[in-house]
């Protein structure tokens, strides 16, 4: 049946498949109501809750537009369907047409197949895909734990606007701290699959989880991590040193600039082995290489003396040969000429050669999202240390 509805009549879709709709798209589409009318239907059925209400089937853009331009009523098409219904309804029209993200796409089918019982191969069967395309989506459910999202609200908008794509490549990271630092710079530095795909295949030479793995952070399967025949009574010991040495690199980082000893800070970067950097002082991007070296030289000979410095919250965790050190550093001073006082957050990633730590890969992004001036945002409450070193 088709009818005019009141749009204060017409209420949310509780299995809505969208979780977001663009500001921009919306004001697109409230143009072309404006212009030429209302060209497509909106489906709904009765609401069983409120009498002479009705429940969107699909059509959700469509009615934002319209009460947006303050119209009192729109065309829709009346039907009466199940709760199973509604949701497969809403999804196949939403699945091309209105670009849902992988990650809603992932939350439908979950809803699908726990809520009604229908296995990967009735829903792929029902879009037209695979049901190991069907799977592919759902696995990005099981990339944090819903605790950690919870808590980390920046992380889970990064994981709405990654690619089920991006997913399957993060996946092959058991470190929880770098696959949040990965996800996050997959949408801050627009990372294509293959450019994941290079950095995580580094990160799996460097990284050996679960085998010969130490970590500042005590576990229950510590003892797991342990092997080379490492006496009990010496393992605390031999972890211990291998933190200091590497805590040493990562403030030699600074403390050398105002040094002038740029042999011995050369010497501590694998610039011949893959060094790359992702910098928060301008120009921005990805160096590698000898653009690497000449952006470290940059910032060695021209903008660190001119800085001082604080260090808080250095993590450092010991894989195998590898190791990630995380950081916050504070810095006041001048830039250009101008006053300067901001707050970056670092990963560093280094490897062992012989029996010295070399720094491999450097990640700096600004806390106050680029602006002068020390962030006023909170600390986050899960870091586990609170050293601070100053210059």
């Amino acid at each position: 049946m088709l009818s005019d509805l009141p749009l204060s009549s017409i209420e949310s879709n509780p299995y809505n498949s969208r979780t977001n709709y663009s500001a921009i798209t919306i004001d697109r589409l409230a143009q072309s109501l404006r212009t030429n009318g209302q060209l497509s239907l909106v489906k709904v059925r009765p609401s069983a809750k409120h009498e002479g209400h009705y429940e969107l089937v699909f059509g959700h853009r469509r009615v934002i537009a319209a009460r947006k331009l303050g119209w009192k009523t729109i065309r829709a098409e009346i039907v009466s369907i199940s709760e199973e219904d509604m949701v497969s309804q809403s999804l196949v029209e939403n699945f091309e047409r209105e670009d849902l993200s992988d990650y809603e796409k992932a939350l439908i089918f979950e809803r699908m197949s726990k809520e009604f019982g229908k296995t990967y191969e009735q829903i792929g069967r029902m879009l037209g895909i695979s049901k190991q395309h069907v799977s592919n989506y759902l696995a990005m459910l099981r990339l944090f734990d819903p605790a950690v999202l919870s808590s980390n609200p920046e992380l889970l908008d990064s994981l709405r606007k990654i690619s089920e794509h991006h997913a399957r490549v993060l996946s092959r990271v058991n470190d929880l701290n770098t696959k949040m630092d990965l996800t996050r710079m997959i949408v801050k530095d627009n990372l294509t699959i293959k450019e994941l795909t290079n950095i995580v295949g580094r990160l799996r030479s460097w990284f050996t989880v679960g085998e010969n793995s130490r970590s500042t952070s005590k576990s229950q399967n510590e003892e797991e991590f342990w092997s080379d025949g490492i006496e009990e009574g010496n393992k605390d010991r031999a972890q211990e040193d291998e933190i200091e040495e590497i805590a040493k690199t990562v403030l030699n980082e600074f403390r050398l600039a105002h040094k002038g000893d740029f042999d011995s800070y050369k010497e501590m970067h694998l610039f011949g082995e893959g060094f790359s950097i992702y910098s928060a002082f301008p120009p921005f991007g990805r160096f590698e290489g000898g653009d690497a070296l000449s952006k470290e030289r940059q910032w060695f000979f021209e903008i660190a003396p001119k800085l001082t410095w604080k260090i808080r919250d250095l993590k450092i965790d010991v894989l195998g040969e590898a190791a990630l050190a995380t950081l916050t550093v504070s810095y006041s001073g001048t830039y250009l000429g101008d006053p300067l006082k901001m707050e970056l957050r670092g990963s560093v990633v280094l490897a062992k050669r012989n029996i010295s730590w070399k720094i491999l890969h450097e990640h700096w992004s600004r806390l106050d999202a680029g602006s002068i001036g020390i962030a006023k945002r909170p600390r986050s409450p899960t870091i586990r240390t609170s050293t601070v070193i100053e210059r």
